[in-house]
């Protein structure tokens, strides 16, 4: 939206469709998420904390899948150019068969697996697992990965950061749950734990996506060169301060409640809801990311 704007071209489609498209990072990467997050954690959660990160499963996994099929008649209306072609039928066999056909049917696959988490059995929360790599992987079926070398370079260590991103995103919504707890040591116990897997998962996060960028970018030079650059730049600078109020939860919040600090729970949930926003502004900025292309330097795919 903000880059169709400063583009001059004004495309209000175009605009709605980025809007659209960080809604269904939102639902798709978190349903992802808390089904890791349930993989990961079983045995730190209580009874009570499980069915509320279900719950927060569902809901998120109802938003993702809102989106990708809202997704259709955007896209329909995008490549004729007129608002009567989200409703012409015709229209989407040839959608159905393209790239973004083959992108959306992976990701509805996948969220349909991830509401296997639902179940309470070790077997659900397995094919949940599967299911947040189907959705990773169906992001990587479709945009700059495909048409940029290396290609399957960029789609590994996309999908790579994208699972480590689903994790960090998804887990913010059942540790609130989990800051709740009447005895604070123990709440503070269980996000130690977190955040051991946490450390790994950021880790990769970080050298996943500078290797994406690279391969993308090409040279610092490149970064203040196109649109593409500066919605970089912009995305990078949100990771940081998600970085800092991340750091600030772990250090500071959770080790005040290992002191037996009741007060520092409801900080810890505070900074935890501002990581949850920081994440969208950051899934606007990657929508607006992809909503461009990096300078061609000469590794850009024929066809």
């Amino acid at each position: 939206m903000i880059l169709e704007i400063w583009q001059g071209s004004g495309d209000l489609w175009n605009g709605l469709a980025v809007i659209l498209r960080a809604i269904g990072y939102v639902g798709t990467l978190g349903g992802a998420g808390v089904a890791l997050f349930l993989l990961f954690m079983s045995g730190e959660l209580t009874a009570e904390e499980a069915t509320a990160a279900r719950r927060w499963l569902a809901v998120l996994v109802l938003l993702g899948l809102f989106a990708t099929l809202a997704t259709w008649p955007m896209r329909a209306l995008t490549v004729a150019r007129m608002p009567e072609a989200a409703f012409r039928l015709d229209m989407y066999p040839g959608i159905l068969r393209s790239r973004f056909g083959d992108a959306a049917l992976l990701r509805m696959g996948g969220l349909v697996l991830v509401l296997f988490a639902l179940v309470r059995r070790t077997w659900g929360t397995g094919i949940a697992a599967i299911g947040a790599v189907t959705i990773a992987a169906s992001y990587v079926a479709i945009g700059h990965t495909t048409q940029y070398r290396p290609r399957q370079e960029l789609a590994v260590l996309a999908v790579l950061h994208l699972m480590a991103v689903a994790f960090w995103f998804g887990s913010l919504f059942p540790l609130r749950n989990v800051a709740l707890r009447r005895d604070p040591q123990s709440a503070a116990d269980a996000v130690a734990v977190w955040s051991r897997y946490a450390t790994v998962f950021v880790l990769l996060v970080l050298a996943s996506g500078m290797l994406v960028s690279w391969y993308l970018v090409g040279s610092v030079r490149n970064l203040t060169a196109s649109w593409f650059g500066w919605a970089l730049i912009a995305k990078l600078v949100l990771v940081g301060l998600m970085l800092l109020a991340a750091f600030g939860a772990r250090f500071h919040h959770a080790r005040l409640m290992r002191r037996g600090d009741v007060l520092a729970a409801t900080g810890l949930r505070r900074s935890l809801g501002r990581q949850i926003l920081l994440a969208i502004l950051i899934f606007y900025a990657t929508a607006e990311l992809v909503s461009v292309n990096p300078i061609d330097y000469g590794h850009r795919l024929a066809g």
